[in-house]
């Protein structure tokens, strides 16, 4: 096996580790711990399932319907009847944080029309401004910067011809300074968004270890992204405003932090990539044909 094409999920495994640092000194209960642990079995279930989708089904017709649930599960949170941030949609005991459960694999789908140029190209640009419309609303500015940033990243991998990128970063660009002034009077959890200070609080070496972590990361996601899914990049683009804003407790820390969304959204992400992006496997069976 030639370890440079190692999967890169496996840079999954630093901020899932780093996880249960964050928990051990947050102190809690026994409830939050079976569920976080429910939830990153959950996710490893999803990858592997990914491993069991046709190969044969692929391209535009299942990115197109990717990117449509991914826009109504968006809007979904809308729907509630609430007084603060409408983010999340019950499901029993979870509230799945939507944005992030759903981004990444939004990416991905987006990257098929993107790159097949034309009015397919159109369609991604509009729903790229209409999912930054959405969380906009909500209102979770974190998120649509991060959009903002992956979506930049997403038209220079694949080279968009000018103007209907600028238009479309500049349209983005003032819907997420609109995000940015609405009032967000959410309160950080330590746990949840403020990973890092809670484990530099706890010990030096366990902090900067979490906050390696984070690096690890994005650099795997990166890096893989050079070597095959160039659409990857886009992703390591938002989980790095992710965490970025998570320093600022504005928003949980991708995969570190406790929490539905994030953790799901990267195994969706993984499972639904072989739809959309055929020639670039994301899991064990790139080790499998290397032994073949």
């Amino acid at each position: 096996m030639n370890l440079s094409r190692a999967p890169f999920l496996l840079t999954a495994t630093f901020p899932i580790a780093a996880s249960l640092v964050v928990l051990s000194f947050a102190g809690v209960n026994r409830r939050i711990w079976l569920m976080h642990l429910l939830l990153i079995c959950a996710t490893c279930l999803l990858i592997v399932a990914g491993q069991f989708l046709d190969r044969r089904t692929h391209g535009s017709t299942p990115a197109k319907i990717i990117a449509l649930l991914a826009l109504a599960g968006i809007a979904a949170p809308l729907l509630n009847k609430s007084s603060g941030p409408d983010r999340w949609v019950s499901l029993g005991p979870l509230k799945l944080y939507m944005a992030p459960l759903l981004l990444p694999s939004f990416f991905a789908a987006c990257t098929v029309s993107v790159r097949k140029r034309g009015k397919m190209e159109t369609i991604a640009y509009t729903a790229l401004v209409g999912a930054s419309i959405l969380l906009a609303i909500q209102p979770d500015a974190s998120q649509v910067l991060a959009l903002l940033a992956g979506s930049a990243v997403l038209f220079m991998r694949y080279r968009a011809n000018l103007p209907r990128p600028a238009i479309t970063l500049g349209a983005m660009v003032l819907v997420t300074a609109g995000a940015f002034t609405r009032p967000d009077l959410l309160e950080p959890v330590p746990y949840v968004e403020s990973v890092f200070a809670l484990a530099l609080g706890g010990s030096l070496l366990a902090g900067l270890a979490v906050i390696a972590s984070a690096f690890i990361f994005i650099a795997g996601l990166y890096a893989y992204s050079l070597r095959s899914a160039a659409w990857l990049a886009a992703v390591a683009a938002y989980y790095a405003v992710l965490f970025l804003c998570s320093v600022a407790g504005l928003t949980p820390a991708p995969l570190i932090g406790y929490g539905a969304g994030p953790l799901l959204g990267f195994g969706l992400m993984a499972a639904v990539s072989w739809w959309v992006d055929p020639e670039a496997p994301l899991g064990s069976s790139v080790i499998t044909q290397e032994l073949s």
